[in-house]
C-alpha cells in the first residue's frame, strides 16, 4: 500500500487528485492540505510514502519545502505539480530532491503511473521538459549523475532483463540468477509499476533508451 498526502493550493486540483488517485487499491490517502505547513505535519505525523504538492504554496516555495520534509522525514519522496514550464525550473527541483515534476496541463493523467514510479525508486518528468534533463547531468557532480542516472534497476532486475533482451526462458534466467521463477516474475511485475510500463518489451525499450542495458553485449551474445 502506497500511502500519499496531497497539498495543494486550489480546491478544485486537490479533488481532481483525490478522485484520481481513489480508484486504486494500492493507494492509501494520508491527509489533504492546502500549504506547505500541511505538507511537513503531515510528514511528521504520518511519514507519507509520498507528498504530492504545487511547485509554490501560500507560505513556501516546493524547492525550500523538499529539504525540510527529508529532514522531518527521509523516506518520504516529493511529486510537485507546476502550471507551466520553468527555465531552470526541472534542474532545481532535481538538486532540491524532488522525484516528480508534472505538468499540470499535460500530465494529469499520468499522475498514478508517477507515484508508483516514484515510489519503486523512479524519478517521474513530464514529456516536455525531459529534453532539459541532459543538460542539467552535465552541470551535476559525478555523484549527483550517479543519483539520478541509476534510479531505476537493480543489478538482479538488469540481469533478468538482459535474459529476456536474449530471449531466455523465465526458468533459464531464474536458475542461472540462483532465484525462484516466481521471484524473477515478481520482480519483473514491480519493475513495471516502477517504470509506468505495461509489458516487458515496453522496459526493455525503455532499459536501452536510457542506457541502462548495453545493446552491444546483448548483440555479441546473439552472435555465439
Amino acid at each position: 500500500m502506497i500511502s500519499i498526502s496531497i497539498a495543494g493550493r486550489e480546491e478544485h486540483d486537490r479533488k481532481v487528485i483525490t478522485d484520481l488517485l481513489a480508484g486504486h487499491d494500492d493507494f492509501r490517502i494520508a491527509s489533504i492540505g492546502k500549504d506547505g505547513y500541511d505538507a511537513l505535519r503531515s510528514a511528521q505525523m504520518y511519514r507519507p510514502d509520498i507528498i504530492i504538492t504545487d511547485s509554490v504554496m501560500s507560505d513556501i516555495d516546493s524547492t525550500d519545502l523538499a529539504p525540510i520534509i527529508k529532514r522531518h522525514s527521509p523516506s518520504t519522496k516529493l511529486i510537485v505539480l507546476y502550471s507551466q514550464a520553468e527555465d531552470g525550473a526541472l534542474g532545481k527541483a532535481l538538486r532540491a530532491g524532488i522525484s516528480g515534476y508534472l505538468l499540470k496541463q499535460e500530465d494529469f493523467e499520468n499522475l498514478t503511473s508517477s507515484v508508483r514510479s516514484v515510489f519503486y525508486g523512479g524519478l517521474y518528468v513530464s514529456d516536455s521538459v525531459k529534453y532539459t534533463v541532459p543538460v542539467f547531468l552535465e552541470e551535476a557532480s559525478p555523484l549527483d549523475q550517479n543519483k539520478i542516472i541509476r534510479h531505476c534497476f537493480s543489478p538482479t532486475e538488469l540481469q533478468i532483463f538482459y535474459g529476456i533482451a536474449l530471449g531466455k526462458k523465465d526458468e533459464d534466467i531464474a536458475k542461472q540468477l540462483n532465484i525462484s521463477t516466481g521471484t524473477l516474475r515478481n520482480t519483473v511485475r514491480r519493475v513495471k509499476q516502477k517504470t509506468g510500463l505495461e509489458n516487458r518489451t515496453q522496459v526493455i525499450i525503455y532499459a536501452l533508451f536510457n542506457e541502462m542495458l548495453n545493446p552491444d553485449k546483448i548483440l555479441e551474445q546473439f552472435r555465439k
